[in-house]
């Protein structure tokens, strides 16, 4: 298996490194004969309303019918910084649900590696009764949005909204809503009347970015937003895997979202959520999700997932 060739085509892998292994290529669209030949792909993870003009590669590599890797920007990102960059690596996709990261009950080594070189840490479960409901938006036009906007037929924005209607169902607690640091001014425009038409909601003002991550949704005016939080709900966000870290109990409302295993799921039990969940396997299994930039091009993700995975 190690002289399968693997091709990336350029464009699809944009600024994603690869490994130093003489069975991976980037090659141009235009070599198709090289293509044609490929046992297996690899590409960055397609943003839906950035790069339109790759679609075409994107469906070229599903119709193939050949095994592909995807690669996508880190799950632990806070503290990471331009000497120790880190990068998801699964087959057929990023999300947690859809993806063979190949990281079932993995050791803790690579958990332990990532603590170190991010020095990130793990703060014990925190309570906090009398806090408000945060509510973590995503950057408009993501990638990460679209199974509701496909599968459910629905606007983001609509989804902002019937999230907000639902939670009031069950608590009148405050809602803070953070919004994604790109496109702020989009999603301001998604919550024009929000105010008016339910009780007890805030904007917060805390919504600087702060990681290397294309503006990601962290930062310390995340961690000053999940000071006084009773619970964490997103769709999807890296946000709720920080939040899993930081103690706060935490909804996750897609089960493609990486903190899905160690999250509550039904907004009809926020006002008694599971409160603590174990966290230690799940943070060695999202250890071997994602690679550090000299470690892709050593080409140990890619020794990682050949072994497990039957091409």
């Amino acid at each position: 298996m190690s002289d399968l060739l693997v091709v990336g085509i350029e464009g699809s892998m944009r600024t994603h490194p690869l490994p130093n292994l003489d069975n991976f290529v980037l090659v141009p669209w235009s070599d198709q004969r090289t293509i044609r030949s490929a046992d297996c792909f690899i590409q960055a993870n397609i943003k839906e309303n950035k790069h339109k003009d790759l679609r075409a590669q994107y469906q070229y590599i599903i119709d193939s019918g050949k095994p592909y890797i995807v690669t996508e920007s880190a799950v632990f990102r806070q503290g990471m910084n331009e000497d120790k960059l880190y990068h998801r690596w699964a087959w057929n996709h990023y999300f947690q649900d859809q993806a063979d990261y190949c990281n079932i009950n993995s050791p803790e080594d690579r958990w332990l590696q990532i603590k170190q070189d991010q020095d990130l840490q793990v703060k014990p479960w925190q309570h906090n009764k009398q806090g408000y409901i945060l509510l973590c938006l995503q950057r408009p036009g993501d990638s990460s949005l679209h199974r509701i906007v496909k599968k459910k037929k629905t606007e983001y924005q609509d989804w902002i909204w019937s999230c907000i209607e639902e939670i009031r169902q069950y608590t009148e607690r405050t809602i803070r809503i953070r919004i994604h640091p790109l496109k702020q001014e989009v999603t301001l425009a998604y919550l024009k009347g929000i105010q008016d038409k339910f009780k007890n909601i805030e904007i917060s003002s805390n919504c600087d970015g702060g990681t290397l991550e294309n503006g990601s949704n962290g930062g310390d005016g995340f961690k000053r937003d999940l000071d006084k939080a009773y619970v964490d709900v997103g769709l999807n966000s890296n946000a709720l895997t920080e939040s899993v870290m930081a103690g706060i109990p935490t909804f996750s409302l897609c089960s493609g979202s990486m903190a899905w295993p160690v999250s509550n799921h039904d907004l009809d039990t926020i006002e008694n959520p599971i409160l603590e969940f174990e966290r230690q396997q799940w943070l060695n299994n999202l250890g071997y999700c994602q690679w550090r930039e000299d470690e892709i091009k050593q080409g140990l993700p890619w020794y990682h997932l050949k072994e497990k995975f039957n091409v």
